[in-house]
């Protein structure tokens, strides 16, 4: 069982409504380590067009999670090249996500 360092709390992810919120899982494989630490040491952690509000490493190794901010105009262009930058040497996930009491209000209106 994978042990999370930390999540975060919803009063530091509140969503603006311009604004998406996307968390990106990256994965890779133990012989990837050393790799993908050099890369960030080489191009660090941030992507053209995204603000990351916050990265957290599964103290199990092999994976963390990073919650970006992006704008729902964003050239596609964009995702993809900041994508191409990481996807040889780990898997990405991405899973768009919103405050939970926000998405209970959202609901409660439907």
């Amino acid at each position: 069982m994978s042990n999370l360092v930390v999540i975060g709390t919803a009063k530091n992810t509140k969503q603006r409504r311009d604004k998406m919120l996307t968390m990106v899982i990256l994965t890779w494989a133990p012989e990837k380590r050393d790799e993908v630490i050099k890369r960030v040491q080489t191009i660090g952690l941030a992507h053209e067009g995204e603000k990351v509000i916050g990265t957290w490493a599964d103290v199990n190794g092999g994976r963390c999670f990073q919650l970006t901010e992006t704008p729902p105009d964003i050239d596609p262009r964009i995702m993809v090249k900041n994508s191409f930058a990481w996807n040889d040497i780990l898997k990405i996930e991405s899973v768009h996500v919103m405050d939970a009491a926000e998405m209970v209000k959202l609901a409660l209106s439907m």
